[in-house]
């Protein structure tokens, strides 16, 4: 009977034990700092819920509510197309589309298509009226970062190149698909002798709309194309002639997958400005962004009282909560397949300075998946969001055993 007594009390002792070590490694205002978290089963039910009602700066997990709202409302299949037209004098016309896809390998297959169907070309010359020109997006800097390129209607490679500037201070492209031109050898001027680096060309539309036309000008020469190849920005004359159209390679699908892997913040605004021309029409406007998310999300998702500044997550003056998140990821587990997944975790990552934030999915047991959003909006280290996430998974895996 003492035995049996002493074995009852140990293993209270053991419960209170583990049960309170689970507690302290729950502490969630120790281990939130300044932020909201919420866990919740398929069903929508919480399994743990902190300040998980008050609004917080999102950074880049606010791409999901954008990748949601694209593929909502333009669908998986959708592509991007980029009008060309031949005019008098030789002059090839671009009517731009927003199509963030144009990077080297793309434009080399429009050139190669182009060449068989103008083979002499003396000027290029780019319509970017779908946009308005000067679009500012909150949170964007002048910074050499790629990831304050600028958006238009009409863009190569993001606005950036990856450049090399050799000791003798020459430059030259760091990656072999892609040429060097005026643009891009101007802006290697900036950098360090010995160094290379992927840097933003330019903090106007102009810049990345006239280094679109000049990579498309040499890709042209490589085609064979003869001609000047002069670039310049335009209209496109009523008697210019459309002598084709150019759909993306890759349709909406497959953009989102690659926006969502490597928080493309240029891909993001140029969807979210597509947005509010799908809903609003031409041409493109923040403002016509922010209203086109804003009635998406509220309509479809069922959010209320937040903030949508821009598409990608760089303003601080978006604002929403773990609980609409997690309301967002319920909806969005039929593109659930286009997250990356990293530690066990199918999540998007936000990280600005003083802000770090993740939200996806995990499995909690075999065939029980949960939804999650963490929101830190103090300064902590870039990694933290993983520690906070795998914190709550062994904790709630511990209680369910």
């Amino acid at each position: 009977m003492r035995n049996t007594l002493a074995l009852v009390l140990s293993s209270i002792i053991f419960l209170a034990v583990r049960d309170k070590t689970h507690a302290q490694a729950l502490d969630l205002k120790r281990l939130l700092k300044n932020g909201g978290v919420r866990v919740e089963r398929e069903d929508g039910s919480p399994i743990v819920r902190y300040r998980d009602t008050e609004s917080f700066v999102p950074a880049s997990i606010l791409k999901v509510a954008t990748t949601f709202c694209a593929l909502e409302n333009l669908g998986r299949d959708y592509r991007f197309v980029t009008n060309f037209y031949r005019g008098d004098s030789n002059t090839l016309y671009i009517r731009g589309s927003g199509d963030p896809s144009l990077v080297s390998e793309e434009l080399n297959q429009i050139a190669l298509k182009l060449v068989t169907l103008m083979p002499h070309i003396d000027r290029i010359s780019i319509d970017p009226s779908l946009f308005s020109p000067d679009i500012e997006i909150d949170g964007s800097s002048t910074s050499l970062n790629p990831y304050d390129s600028k958006v238009a209607a009409f863009v190569g490679n993001f606005s950036s190149a990856a450049l090399m500037r050799r000791k003798d201070g020459s430059i030259v492209s760091a990656e072999p698909q892609t040429p060097i031109t005026p643009l891009s050898r101007q802006a290697g001027l900036k950098l360090r002798r010995g160094s290379s680096e992927r840097i933003n060309l330019g903090h106007s539309w102009e810049v990345g709309t006239q280094y679109g036309g000049e990579l498309l000008a040499e890709f042209l020469r490589r085609a064979g194309a003869s001609g000047q190849l002069r670039v310049s920005v335009g209209s496109i004359p009523p008697s210019a002639k459309k002598i084709y159209d150019h759909q993306s390679s890759k349709d909406l699908s497959e953009m989102a997958q690659g926006l969502l892997k490597y928080s493309t913040n240029f891909t993001a605004n140029q969807i979210f400005l597509t947005l509010g021309i799908k809903k609003f029409g031409a041409p493109a406007t923040v403002e016509k962004g922010q209203r086109a998310m804003t009635e998406c999300l509220t309509q479809r998702v069922g959010w209320q009282n937040f903030h949508i500044e821009e598409g990608s997550g760089l303003s601080r003056r978006n604002q929403v909560s773990p609980a609409q998140m997690t309301q967002l990821l319920k909806h969005f587990e039929p593109y659930q397949d286009l997250l990356n997944v990293e530690d066990g975790f199918a999540a998007k990552t936000g990280s600005l300075r003083g802000v770090n934030t993740l939200a996806g999915y995990f499995e909690l047991a075999p065939s029980q998946n949960v939804r999650f959003a963490i929101l830190v909006n103090s300064d902590v280290e870039h990694s933290y969001k993983f520690k906070v996430a795998r914190a709550l998974r062994e904790h709630l895996r511990a209680s369910s055993n």
